[in-house]
């Protein structure tokens, strides 16, 4: 006989201190595998009506649910849950509270980035890989084992100011711009040094051993990363892999 509850441990940041509370989340069928978020919209329901924590969209479209489901960044609209489960913010930003990080950090960086003089009045298409980029929807799940945003300090959370290190996300960013045909030559090298005040090199030095894992599926070290250091170091980044 199934049992009609999930016992799933929820860890929560309050006034730097840290709290593990356990829940049971009632199945509404027996045989139900519930997504994270419905466990968090139930415990806050029932529960604990102070419980944080973002979505939007429920349709991974938006991103801003991402939460850590046993250490492992997971859109929470889109990640079933079993029974033992901890659920917890993500490490790689700054918690506001609960499961609540501060994620103004990263899209700053690309702050004055998007220069493109002109309109697309002539139609003109982009080719496949930049569509493939478009999918990105800023869950930040790529975040995990990088080690150009590593450097970064996240400890500050009062601070406002876009981190000095880059990330998978600010590099797709920086690629697809590279890529859009309405991008002139001029601003294609300004992009590159931007990439290579980010912290490119890290990526050229580690990426052999480079893990970073996209939580929809985009091939960034193929399609972002390699391209990029291609564009920025040429012979020598394949000089280097060889």
């Amino acid at each position: 006989m199934e049992e009609k509850y999930l016992n799933i441990n929820i860890k929560l940041k309050r006034s730097n201190e840290i709290k593990l509370i356990e829940y049971k989340y009632k199945k509404r069928t027996h045989d139900e595998r519930p997504m994270a978020l419905d466990v968090l919209l139930q415990a806050q329901e029932e529960q604990y009506d102070d419980l944080a924590f973002r979505y939007g969209c429920r349709a991974r479209n938006c991103g801003v649910c991402t939460i850590e489901v046993n250490s492992r960044p997971k859109l929470a609209c889109r990640a079933r849950v079993r029974e033992g489960d901890t659920l917890s913010a993500i490490v790689t930003l700054p918690v506001i509270k609960d499961l609540i990080v501060k994620r103004d950090g990263i899209t700053r960086q690309m702050k004055g980035y998007n220069n493109i003089p002109k309109k697309n009045d002539l139609n003109e298409d982009a080719n496949k890989l930049y569509h493939n980029l478009t999918a990105c929807i800023e869950c930040y799940a790529c975040l995990d084992g990088c080690p150009v945003h590593a450097k970064n300090n996240i400890t500050d959370i009062q601070k406002n100011d876009a981190y000095k290190y880059g990330n998978p996300y600010s590099f797709l960013k920086i690629q697809r711009l590279l890529i859009d045909p309405l991008t002139p030559d001029s601003e294609k090298h300004t992009l590159i040094d931007k990439a290579k005040r980010l912290g490119l090199e890290i990526y050229r030095r580690e990426y052999n051993s480079l893990k970073i894992k996209c939580g929809v599926g985009i091939n960034l070290k193929d399609e972002v990363i390699k391209p990029l250091l291609d564009a920025a170091y040429g012979d020598e980044f394949e000089k280097d892999n060889k």
